[in-house]
């Protein structure tokens, strides 16, 4: 499998994003009820940077083991 391919894979497989289309929201009602932007939110959901401080708090009262979910996630990114 080429890499960008693992990439996608890996992509589909975000907690915040599943949550997201589990729950039925676009990005721009996840940054509204989180308070950041739409592109805080597309940058987490590429795993381009992950949540902090408060920001992880927040996410952690919407979905339930967030924290662990997302180390996980972030743990078993596609290298070379």
């Amino acid at each position: 499998m080429s890499m960008k391919l693992r990439l996608q894979e890996w992509k589909k497989r975000n907690p915040l994003k599943i949550y997201r289309k589990e729950e039925g929201l676009s990005q721009p009602d996840l940054a509204a009820i989180v308070g950041v932007s739409v592109y805080t939110i597309q940058r987490w959901e590429d795993g381009a940077v992950s949540p902090s401080g408060e920001n992880e708090v927040k996410l952690g009262k919407l979905i339930e083991g967030f924290s662990d979910q997302w180390n996980e996630w972030k743990n078993n990114k596609p290298s070379l």
